[in-house]
């Protein structure tokens, strides 16, 4: 019977090199899922959609893509915010007797207010970009 032997470091190279295969599929989900966290994240000014970055790299016999964003409004955008987000209470001032706020070139003053419901879109980004390929699990 005829045998061959693997060539461990060109099949690691094939599969995670930066030119391969593996690699640029990574890449190609992990911009799609980019676009798309772009495209869903609601939006004012635009800042916050324009803070996700993202990067691929092979670490530990994996290629890893990564999606996110440095901007704190991104995790109360996910979660909610007072008597909707994780604590569920309404937010008082801290140093103020009212909490004062500007939308629409008018000025709100309350002394708390209830908080602002989740409007989570990460998953729902990471699921269009990853389409097809069966890897989005609910983490219920």
């Amino acid at each position: 019977m005829a045998g061959f032997t693997w060539n461990e470091s060109g099949l690691k190279l094939v599969l995670y090199g930066t030119e391969g295969p593996v690699v640029r599929l990574v890449e190609r989900l992990t911009d799609q899922t980019k676009e798309a966290a772009i495209a869903l994240c609601p939006k004012r000014s635009g800042k916050t959609a324009r803070s996700f970055q993202s990067e691929v790299e092979a670490v530990e016999g994996m290629v890893v893509g990564r999606v996110w964003s440095d901007d704190p409004v991104v995790e109360y955008l996910e979660k909610g915010t007072g008597i909707y987000g994780p604590r569920g209470r309404r937010i008082y001032p801290r140093r103020a007797r009212v909490l004062r706020w500007t939308d629409g070139g008018q000025t709100f003053y309350a002394p708390s207010i209830k908080g602002m419901p989740a409007q989570p879109f990460m998953k729902r980004a990471l699921e269009i970009g990853v389409a097809g390929y069966g890897v989005v699990k609910d983490g219920r």
